[in-house]
């Protein structure tokens, strides 16, 4: 079960999930892949036992009518988001520092958002933060850079040519059910996407929350320095990199985030999947009771 808030910021509104008892302090605020939404990861929620603070990030899910800048060139404007609910509205929710976690895109946003936060934190889990060579992070940030980007990048440029536009969710469902990135995804996990992703328009069409060319604009906005904020991770941090058909980081990044941080716990597993947050939801679990639990 779950509940679903609301929270001001500068510019419009943040919508998060709240999955477990919520008369409990919370213990954990989880920020989601590129692309998905906060209802997308309730089988890992609902079953965990603690109170999450599951979000919709900017431009996706409940959060699509925030601002979405034109010309983007990094993921600071999602650490703003993430750092002003920790400044106005966490200290009503808690008293005690907790686990920031993420997914891909909200996994390196974790990342950005944790110096800014010490004292805040008991621990970070990343799973599978996405760390592309540094020539594309530099490419983003020259002119022309953001077309090249959305051209040469795969991930950006397989986010822009997505289907937008369905009949219904069960339409959306039948198209892409053990398909493409969707392939291994359980029915229920699949659904949950499209709960918290698709919404209906006044023809009584939908259409997803996250507009495809939005999320290759977060793609392809690539000059931001995670290994930077890496070095202010607290000790209690696990960072677990996927394999996979199309990794997201290479063994040269994984190396460098370990040595950005020496005491934390940078994992390489290359049986897993980019998605295994959503498919492997157990180990996921494990992770963040293994950083939940240590203090």
């Amino acid at each position: 079960m779950s509940v679903r808030r609301s929270y001001k910021i500068r510019d419009g509104a943040l919508s998060a999930l709240h999955f477990g008892n919520m008369s409990q302090p919370v213990r954990l605020v989880f920020l989601h892949a590129n692309g998905f939404n906060a209802q997308s990861y309730r089988a890992l929620f609902e079953p965990l036992g603690v109170h999450a603070a599951v979000f919709d990030m900017r431009g996706h899910g409940q959060s699509r009518d925030l601002p979405q800048p034109s010309n983007l060139p990094n993921w600071h404007i999602f650490r703003e988001d993430c750092l002003e609910f920790f400044e106005r509205y966490l200290p009503d929710l808690t008293d005690n520092p907790v686990v920031l976690a993420g997914h891909s895109f909200g996994a390196v946003t974790s990342l950005l958002a944790a110096p800014h936060l010490k004292g805040r934190l008991s621990g970070v889990a990343c799973f599978d933060p996405v760390m592309v060579p540094f020539i594309f992070r530099l490419a983003s940030a020259l002119p022309g850079g953001q077309a090249y980007m959305k051209k040469r990048l795969p991930i950006a440029r397989n986010a822009g040519r997505r289907k937008s536009e369905f009949e219904s969710p069960d339409a959306a469902f039948a198209r892409w059910q053990g398909r493409g990135a969707f392939k291994g995804m359980p029915d229920e996990v699949l659904r949950d996407y499209i709960k918290g992703g698709l919404i209906e328009r006044a023809d009584g069409t939908w259409e997803l929350a996250c507009a495809p060319k939005w999320e290759q604009a977060i793609f392809a906005a690539q000059w931001h320095n995670a290994f930077k904020a890496a070095r202010a991770l607290p000790d209690n941090s696990k960072i677990i990199f996927a394999g996979g058909r199309r990794p997201v980081s290479t063994k040269s990044s994984r190396a460098a985030l370990q040595k950005a941080q020496p005491h934390i716990d940078v994992q390489f597993k290359p049986k897993l999947g980019h998605l295994f947050p959503l498919i492997q939801t157990d180990y996921a679990a494990q992770i963040l009771k293994a950083v939940l639990n240590t203090r």
